[in-house]
């Protein structure tokens, strides 16, 4: 998952536009994007970020709880894993200053005292809470939580909080020859934006007396009228596909993953005349029916931005370690980060579970240096064929790093 900065609010607000109104032929509606909210995949809360940001340097209890297991009996163990988390950060702090044993303890009564009732948290989601020595606490609630985890130390611990964010939202569009349906997807729903059908130039009345003959009619110039109906149906289906470029240009941001489904014919030449660098981060679902309710296209959604985050970060980490080995405005290892974060160059930030497993610490401290220097930081989603150099640390670097003799 990535994290961007922001102090916008995460792109919810959408409004009709002007020229929105209902039409009896063709209808559609369409909605604009404020253009003073932030553009891309947010997925971190502005008061998590401002939290993190606040205590950055402050002893701070960071606590995760796991999401509900489908098995009811595993469902009150989380409260067990807690209470050994919590004990064994106690017994760490045995020979720690008496000033810091009590701030753990306060921490620790705080997050006790916001504890969800039950056996699970509200909805059977993942739970946080972080309590600040100062005695700030934020907590949230987390689409999903692998494991319950109890940490100590100097700032957030935020990479749980990664592995567990929601998708970034997401543009889906729905294209066959006559049909166009644009939803966003966020947090598991689906919001419509833009609905049209196309329209023929003119429909043929209705002939009177008689049937029509077959063959030639008059005022189609030779043509019979079999052709003049495809060529009617073939520009309606171009002027929808022109519409439908339009709206995705305006809908999709800077940053915003597009998948496409459909009718094949049509969402492939819609993908094929958007511009380069909008198609690089828009892919073709071919289970994205047009006509699919939510319940049956949710899971397609899901795998299929999964695919497509995991083959734009591949991507993107191939091009950052080519611009680190030319000396570029990249570098690659978790030495060579902390370097770039020391001189205030890190402007991108990507690791693998890999790395966090081995240095911890090490990325955690440079996640939160990071965030506090306006950097985007994101996880490399597991299964990925990551590189094996680097350590899985990867960053984007708003200069270059000196060089040395």
């Amino acid at each position: 998952m990535r994290l961007r900065p922001t102090y916008g609010f995460p792109a919810h607000g959408f409004s009709i536009s002007a020229d929105g109104s209902h039409r009896t032929a063709g209808q559609y509606c369409t909605c604009t994007v404020d253009p003073n909210e932030p553009e891309g995949p947010v997925n971190i809360r502005d008061d998590l970020l401002d939290f993190v940001r606040a205590h950055r340097d402050e002893l701070t209890l960071s606590v995760y709880i796991e999401a509900a297991p489908a098995d009811p009996a595993a469902r009150r163990n989380w409260r067990v894993r807690l209470r050994q988390g919590l004990n064994d950060v106690r017994e760490s702090l045995v020979q720690a200053p008496a000033d810091e044993q009590d701030a753990f303890e306060r921490c620790a009564a705080e997050v006790l005292g916001r504890l969800p009732n039950g056996e699970t948290p509200a909805g059977g989601l993942g739970w946080a809470c972080f309590a600040s020595a100062g005695g700030e606490v934020l907590t949230v609630h987390l689409r999903d939580a692998a494991e319950t985890q109890v940490a100590w130390g100097p700032g957030v611990r935020l990479v749980p909080f990664l592995r567990a964010a929601d998708e970034p939202p997401a543009l889906v569009v729905r294209i066959d020859r006559l049909h166009l349906r644009i939803h966003r997807w966020h947090e598991g729903v689906l919001e419509p934006l833009v609905s049209r059908d196309a329209t023929l130039d003119h429909e043929p009345g209705p002939h009177m007396g008689d049937a029509a003959r077959l063959g030639f009619h008059d005022g189609t110039r030779g043509r019979t009228r079999t052709d003049e109906d495809q060529r009617q149906r073939q520009e309606a289906t171009d002027r929808l596909l022109a519409f439908a470029r339009t709206q995705v240009l305006h809908l999709a941001g800077r940053t915003m993953p597009i998948l496409i489904g459909g009718g094949a014919e049509a969402a492939a030449r819609l993908l094929a005349h958007l511009p380069g660098a909008v198609a690089d981060r828009a892919v073709l679902v071919a289970d994205l029916a047009l006509s699919a309710d939510d319940a049956v296209t949710a899971p397609v959604i899901h795998g299929a931005l999964q695919d497509l985050e995991r083959t734009l970060r591949l991507r993107r980490v191939a091009e950052l370690r080519e611009m680190a080995h030319a000396h570029g405005r990249a570098a690659v290892g978790l030495t060579p980060a902390r370097t770039a974060a020391d001189l205030g160059a890190l402007a991108e930030l990507i690791f693998s579970e890999r790395a966090w497993r081995q240095h911890p610490d090490e990325i955690e401290a440079l996640v939160q240096r990071a965030l506090a220097a306006g950097a985007e930081v994101a996880l490399a989603p597991v299964g990925g064929d990551m590189p094996s150099d680097g350590e899985g640390v990867f960053a984007g670097l708003r200069f270059p790093l000196p060089t040395t003799r």
